[in-house]
């Protein structure tokens, strides 16, 4: 129960964020592209960087976003080729982008921070580069199929600064220098607005759709990987590492059900109105799926306890 509602505790204020947002692209004329782009461009990289940076880094941790990053593909492709089977319009596109990842940073950050504590970001970061080259690669090409080819999604990765800040810490974590107190502030900073920014974006987001539209088959499709599939296949890794490699700590099974648990992206918002992907529903979608996520982020790290 006190875990419960220590996560409780760190995710309303998630909330009060996309509120926040939702006033401020409503009736303050805040500017989506602007917010996106600080928050991908300038404090990403900053946040990943001093993760990486400070990781306390052991060889099995460089399995985790492989792991990941295959278990992202297998689960975007199964609800991708599944979709076009229901639905014959570009759906099937919204449905493949938006299920090879989910609001892992944004939203499942603060939960990692207030259960685990800064120093195990280093690890959360890592691990989430698997999702999160299939967000910008495979979930890419799936929403933009038609309009976009593979090379051009791997171009687009490769010009991301957050892909650039991820090896360059690494190779100063194996430096052994230690950090600059002075980077370490702002490095705190950083983390802060990074997760403030991002939650707002996805209630400017909101804001800016002319209404929100409930599609409740889309509700479901978009559901099925990110609330079934996804948390499948990360206890499924916590149960077979359990049983036969004993390769990570409790910790870790916490991260991978925190991470297997959160809600839908917030930047599918985005997407979905740069690609033309029915925005309305789309932000219909993410913002019930981000109310699920005050439900399923905590059963999932209760029920990982009966595992330990």
């Amino acid at each position: 129960m006190d875990i419960f509602l220590l996560l409780v505790a760190n995710i309303i204020p998630l909330y009060i964020l996309i509120a926040l947002g939702f006033i401020s692209g409503r009736w303050m004329d805040v500017n989506l592209p602007s917010m996106a782009t600080i928050a991908i461009y300038i404090l990403a990289p900053i946040v990943n960087f001093g993760a990486m940076a400070q990781m306390k880094f052991t060889a099995e941790y460089i399995a985790l976003p492989i792991i990941f990053f295959l278990g992202s593909a297998l689960i975007g492709t199964i609800a991708y080729v599944t979709s076009q089977k229901i639905w014959k319009n570009n759906t099937a596109n919204l449905i493949g982008m938006g299920s090879v990842t989910g609001n892992t940073m944004y939203f499942g950050l603060p939960v990692i921070l207030a259960l685990l504590g800064p120093e195990w970001l280093g690890v959360y970061a890592l691990l989430n580069l698997g999702a999160f080259l299939n967000e910008v690669g495979l979930g890419y090409y799936f929403g933009a199929r038609g309009n976009a080819c593979l090379k051009g999604a791997l171009l687009k990765v490769i010009k991301l600064p957050v892909i650039h800040a991820i090896w360059l810490g690494l190779l100063y974590n194996l430096s052994g220098l230690p950090l600059p107190k002075s980077f370490m502030r702002y490095w705190d900073y950083a983390i802060g607005a990074w997760v403030i920014i991002g939650m707002m974006i996805i209630g400017v987001a909101l804001a800016k759709q002319k209404r929100l539209e409930v599609d409740l088959k889309l509700l479901v499709g978009m559901s099925v990987p990110k609330f079934i599939l996804w948390p499948a296949f990360g206890f499924s890794v916590i149960v077979i590492d359990k049983l036969y490699f004993q390769a990570f700590s409790f910790e870790i099974y916490q991260m991978l059900a925190i991470f297997s648990a959160v809600p839908v992206a917030g930047n599918l918002v985005a997407y979905a109105s740069t690609l033309n992907l029915h925005p309305e529903k789309t932000a219909a979608t993410v913002l019930i799926s981000t109310i699920l996520g005050l439900i399923t982020v905590p059963l999932a790290v209760i029920l990982v306890q009966f595992l330990a």
